[in-house]
Parts: C-alpha cells; structure tokens; sequence
C-alpha cells in the first residue's frame, strides 16, 4: 500500500508541474517537419502567451497570412533557417522551434513558450 500511495503521489506531482516539465524531456521537431504540418493552406489557432488570439495561414510556397487582433489581415513569409521555422511580417521576424501538443503545435522562442497552434 505504501508503494501505491508513493506512486500516486509521484504520478499527481507530475500533472501539477503541467505541461512545461513534460516539453523539456521532449525534442523539438525538425524545422522541414513543423513546415509540413502548419504550411497546408488551412487556418491555424495561434494563441500567444499574452492571450492575443491570431489566426494563421501559411502555404507550402512560403507565403501566408496573420489576421487578429487588429482587424485587417497581414500578408507574411516563411522559409526553414537553420533549426527553426522563421515567420517574417511587418511586425517583424520570428524564428521558432516546435514540439507536438495534443491538438497542433507550440512553438518556443529560446527556451520561452511562444505561439500554440491548434485546430
């Protein structure tokens, strides 16, 4: 009995440290794959960790679009550098890498949670 109570505890301790202490044992896609998956012409949810809420379109030839949460839509590029996916706007460039969450991707700027990307 001991031991179970151990391992519920270990078990509860890794849900409440949430989904930060499972990405860091996880690695992070390669940029051609992320690539693959989000530049399929079909509009991505892209929450940004201070809550603005975009959405996304990025096709296969490196071209795309941002709209929100002004209300216009930006036209954008992407292109693969090195080891990231780098997403280039008027509001500037940011280049990302990538790690599989349930339901899309979530991009790290560094070691910083950026964009999720989800449908």
């Amino acid at each position: 009995m001991k031991n179970y109570l151990k391992r519920m505890a270990v078990v509860a301790s890794i849900f409440a440290s949430g989904p930060a202490l499972a990405a860091e044992g996880q690695a992070y896609l390669t940029p051609q794959k992320a690539a693959a998956i989000l530049a399929d012409g079909r509009p991505w949810a892209a929450n940004a960790p201070d809550g603005k809420a975009l959405k996304i379109i990025l096709n296969k030839d490196g071209t795309g679009s941002v709209h929100g949460p002004m209300p216009f839509t930006l036209s954008l590029t992407w292109s693969v550098k090195n080891d990231t996916m780098c997403i280039l706007g008027k509001m500037g460039t940011k280049c990302l890498r990538f790690r599989e969450v349930p339901g899309g991707l979530q991009s790290w700027d560094g070691e910083k949670p950026d964009l999720k990307f989800s449908r």
